[in-house]
């Protein structure tokens, strides 16, 4: 990592979504959880519904892009007017629009008459924080003309409040929001699904008096993601975590300089004119982040012996003089972030993100195995004497499974994962790895693949086959679909060297993470792989990894993996994937019976060195 991170657990997440959602519902409030500061990332997404949102608020057309892509299917409500020239991607990718501008809900209208659909709309009301909104002496008049629109329905009122103007929620103007909807219902004789009653700023009223009679539903980000940490300013809501996102940044120089500049000193590159106190010379440490990575003023170290001094571009200075021991070169430093300095490190592409969850740590080590095979690759099992190599790493091999007529693939992987055995298949095509996913997304909520095969296996065809077989995972039908437990982000090839133009063109389009043999030429096997991991395993349980032997240039393999990674990259990938993540299953493809003793023999090995066997 050559910058700052950002870790994000997603067990705080889940858990401030459930405290939020279980006294919303006490109130009958529904909440929709707010990601547009994470930039719709999947896995925090996925996160807020498990802890009970019904639906998912966004800002960005390319963060509704991305939790769809990774095949979010609740309902998405798009927290901003759309612009005129994006309407059609509205009623395309969007439930529920909040909108406050009668020319383009007219626009809406026709986008959705243009596509046979009908879009759900939430109408603003301006209470006085003088940010969007109906004014409510118009309100009556853009209602009628809403209802006259086809394409379009209302189905609720919104307000925002505390976003400009700081004008904090209260009885008096949620009230006056709650008889507004109740006014037009009567008048228009409708039922609106929902009174919006603003966002986390709303939930201190709520937990002290509850919110006025009628409103039913909330938007939720700040309270969810941060614990309220810029909500609750007096006392805390103790139900809420506020550790979710950990800022971690890297010392690259300590020293011990004077408190105090030398020189004339002038204002700084950002306009300011910084001062300093004359302390004497002090401990201080420079780190890896800078005002391009974060805001720097909504920092707070979590070690309460660091000091912030002031940050460049690409440097923050802080004071050290207090740690004991003193850190090295080297050492992390973490911070809180307030909303500003979340919402600015989860945008610089400068910041790594690392969505975390408890069970990840949890690796494969010392579990039992079970083989699932077709038929004609039984005997591979029995080459190198398998049950007893597998004995020497303490891992328990229990009988294999073999697909014939009466027991599939499908049937033969659930059995194992639910027995709670690691599968280790053996299939002559990219198909069983696909069968042994749909089986594992069953009885998973999250996962990552890493695939090291020198083909995509994402031919965009109709033909569903082995060439086709991952890009089916993600835009074939129904049946076929791995999302959105497997999403495109966590899904990482490995040493790809061949695509079709259109094979190559659909890739791009897509957010599945490549790296071909010229990326690994250039970063080196051990970085490549490093990343990988970090992909696959962001914010899933485990990870499926599939070996195709034609990644690898075998000794004596005929040509057919020439030019392929090496076979000591190969050992030290598998054994780097055992030490790193959790593996939930390892497939074997691309083998076929006739293959000669040698190629099998080494594929072998390289399955021994993924289930943790090493040189010493």
């Amino acid at each position: 990592m050559s910058g700052p991170q950002v870790i994000v657990d997603l067990d705080i997440i889940e858990a401030n979504a459930r405290a939020v959602t279980s006294k919303c519902a006490e109130s009958g409030i529904e909440v929709f959880g707010v990601t547009k500061g994470t930039c719709g990332m999947p896995q925090v997404a996925r996160a807020m519904l498990r802890g009970g949102v019904t639906g998912i608020g966004e800002s960005r057309f390319e963060n509704i892009r991305r939790l769809r892509d990774s095949g979010i299917t609740a309902p998405i409500l798009l927290l901003r007017s759309p612009p005129l020239s994006l309407v059609d991607e509205v009623v395309k990718d969007v439930d529920i629009s909040l909108n406050s501008e009668l020319e383009i809900i007219e626009a809406l209208s026709a986008a959705a008459v243009r596509r046979s659909k009908i879009h759900d709309i939430i109408l603003m009301v301006d209470l006085g924080d003088l940010r969007e909104g109906v004014w409510p002496d118009d309100l009556d008049n853009v209602v009628a003309r809403v209802q006259d629109l086809p394409g379009v329905r209302l189905i609720g009122l919104g307000t925002n409040l505390l976003c400009l103007s700081a004008v904090m929620p209260s009885d008096e103007n949620l009230g006056r929001l709650a008889h507004y909807a109740k006014q037009i219902e009567e008048k228009f004789d409708l039922k609106l699904r929902y009174v919006s009653g603003g966002n986390s700023g709303s939930l201190p009223l709520l937990l002290e008096k509850g919110l006025p009679a009628g409103i039913n539903h909330l938007r939720v980000g700040e309270a969810i993601l941060q614990g309220g940490r810029d909500t609750f300013y007096d006392e805390p809501w103790r139900a809420l975590n506020r550790d979710a996102f950990l800022l971690e940044g890297e010392l690259i120089e300590v020293k011990r300089k004077p408190s105090r500049p030398i020189g004339k000193t002038s204002v700084d590159a950002f306009g300011n004119v910084p001062t300093f106190v004359d302390r004497g010379e002090r401990l201080r440490g420079i780190l890896n982040i800078g005002r391009e990575d974060v805001n720097p003023e909504s920092l707070t170290p979590i070690d309460q012996r660091v000091e912030l001094l002031g940050a460049s571009s690409d440097h923050l200075i802080i004071d050290i003089e207090a740690m004991d021991p003193p850190p090295e070169v080297g050492d992390k430093v973490h911070f809180h972030m307030g909303y500003s300095a979340l919402l600015a490190a989860m945008t610089s592409e400068y910041v790594q993100k690392t969505p975390k969850r408890q069970d990840e740590e949890d690796t494969m080590h010392n579990r039992s195995l079970t083989i699932v095979t077709d038929p004609e690759l039984e005997r591979f099992s029995k080459e190198i004497d398998l049950p007893a190599r597998l004995a020497e790493l303490h891992i328990d091999m229990h009988p294999t499974r073999v697909v014939d007529a009466e027991n599939s693939l499908d049937e033969h992987i659930q059995a194992t994962l639910k027995d709670e055995d690691m599968p280790l298949v053996f299939g002559q095509d990219s198909m069983s790895t696909h069968i042994a996913l749909q089986a594992a997304t069953q009885l998973h909520d999250a996962i990552g693949l890493i695939v090291f095969d020198a083909q995509a296996h994402f031919e965009p065809t109709h033909t569903y086959g082995p060439a086709s077989s991952l890009y089916h995972s993600f835009k074939g039908e129904p049946q076929d679909l791995l999302t959105p437990v497997l999403s495109p982000e966590n899904v990482v090839l490995v040493g790809l060297r061949s695509t079709s133009p259109n094979e190559a063109n659909a890739l791009r389009a897509s957010r599945v993470n490549v790296f071909t043999i010229a990326d690994i030429d250039a970063l080196g096997m051990h970085e490549v792989t490093r990343r990988a991991i970090l992909l696959a395993s962001s914010g899933t349980e485990g990870v499926w990894v599939n070996y195709n032997p034609n990644v690898s240039d075998i000794r004596g393999d005929a040509g057919e993996g020439a030019g392929g990674i090496t076979f000591r990259e190969t050992h030290q990938t598998m054994e780097t994937v055992h030490q790193s993540c959790r593996v939930l299953g390892l497939s074997v493809t691309g083998l076929a019976a006739e293959d000669s003793d040698q190629r099998v023999h080494h594929t072998l090995h390289f399955v021994l060195s993924a289930l943790g066997k090493k040189i010493y």
